[in-house]
């Protein structure tokens, strides 16, 4: 007869304590999948800081512009949007400036153009954007400088699944 590797009489308490801690029920989380998901859009964006602005660009080997970061970055999660900040601006649902959370596109008047710039809200009051010919990716500040003066507002876009 061959031996035992193991003492069944120890190993049974440990095993029914799994089995009560897998069982039992779960407890109700703080954070909401909404955030969790406009947490992993940031991180997803954060990928591309430093790389090159090419006007039309939509993806990491070539560059981006404002709006191509956007389109990328949400395809990469099933969500498909236009390759312009003034059509991504009809997508999901308005979000007041005080609301903001990570993962929410916000919009900008520049250019001449009621809408002409969109960046990816990063929360503390930062957001990811492709500024211009001659910066690359990069995190700016939504409450002061540039950008602050010229926001037109945000929209907090969801995949179909939530």
């Amino acid at each position: 007869m061959k031996k035992c590797f193991f003492d069944l009489r120890t190993k049974i308490p440990a095993l029914l304590l799994v089995c009560a801690a897998l069982t039992a029920p779960l407890q109700a989380s703080a954070t909401s999948s909404f955030e969790l998901f406009g947490e992993e859009v940031v991180l997803s964006a954060r990928q591309h800081l430093g790389l090159p602005y090419v006007w039309g660009g939509e993806d990491p080997r070539r560059g981006f512009d404002c709006s191509g970061l956007i389109k990328y970055t949400f395809q990469e999660f099933n969500v498909q949007m236009p390759h312009r900040a003034d059509l991504q601006y009809q997508y999901g649902e308005p979000v007041p400036r005080e609301q903001l959370e990570p993962g929410d596109l916000v919009f900008f008047s520049t250019g001449g153009y009621p809408i002409g710039h969109v960046g990816l809200y990063a929360g503390k009051g930062e957001f990811i954007h492709a500024p211009r010919r001659g910066r690359p990716v990069t995190v700016d500040s939504i409450n002061s400088g540039y950008y602050s003066q010229r926001f037109v507002g945000a929209r907090r876009v969801r995949p179909e699944f939530f």
